[in-house]
């Protein structure tokens, strides 16, 4: 079974009974974020299972989990979770992950749990210079970085970050993008027209994209 065909798969099983909204808008209330908007998880359990599946070995985050989780990773807590915790649930899988950050309270958050998952590498830096000097083939890249404000290039970062990690891209990779419910695509605006043009078929849109290269 190809990829894209198990991505497909999976989607229809976790997303069976879901409501996903979109907001044209940065402004979200609290209430939105917590009761209403979509959550990261039913995504990562999509990633984590397609990790799995095929074998993946090599995953790197662009955009560090930023919040110490103060519950199990098998457990959801709306008002904890609009974050994700995307970089544990990526290191629970096993395969080697190297996550990067420019804030160094990142790096902070994770150390205990880098030595709960030994195959967990942290770095401070930028995103960009990082996926530049990686020096192994990628078959997952998670992107979460450059905050969805207006004004600033955000959209423009996450393509450049995507085009910096495109000739370290295994064949068959997977790429996961967060924020990409607001703002008409936000952190996904550019980026995902640009990988679809590149052969990748896009897999889920709404509070995060995964997109998949066979």
């Amino acid at each position: 079974m190809t990829l894209s065909l198990r991505a497909s798969e999976l989607v229809d099983e976790i997303f069976q009974r879901l409501v996903v909204p979109l907001y044209f808008r940065t402004d979200i209330s609290v209430d939105e974020q917590i009761r209403h908007r979509g959550k990261p998880l039913p995504y990562l359990n999509v990633a984590k299972s397609l990790i799995k599946e095929f074998g993946f070995k090599t995953i790197v985050e662009i955009g560090s989990m930023r919040e110490a989780m103060g519950h199990a990773l098998t457990t959801f807590h709306a008002p904890c979770c609009n974050d994700g915790h995307s970089t544990l649930h990526l290191a629970s899988t096993s395969a080697d992950v190297f996550t990067v950050d420019i804030n160094p309270r990142s790096a902070e958050v994770l150390a205990p749990y880098a030595r709960e998952y030994p195959n967990l590498s942290v770095a401070t830096g930028d995103g960009i210079a990082f996926l530049q000097n990686f020096a192994r083939p990628i078959d997952m890249l998670y992107l979460d970085a450059w905050d969805v404000i207006a004004g600033t290039d955000y959209a423009e970062k996450h393509l450049e970050a995507y085009r910096a990690a495109q000739p370290h891209l295994s064949k068959m990779c997977l790429v996961q993008i967060d924020d990409t419910d607001i703002k008409n695509g936000g952190k996904g605006r550019l980026l995902i027209p640009q990988m679809i043009r590149d052969d990748f078929e896009l897999i889920t849109w709404g509070r995060q994209a995964i997109l998949v290269r066979d």
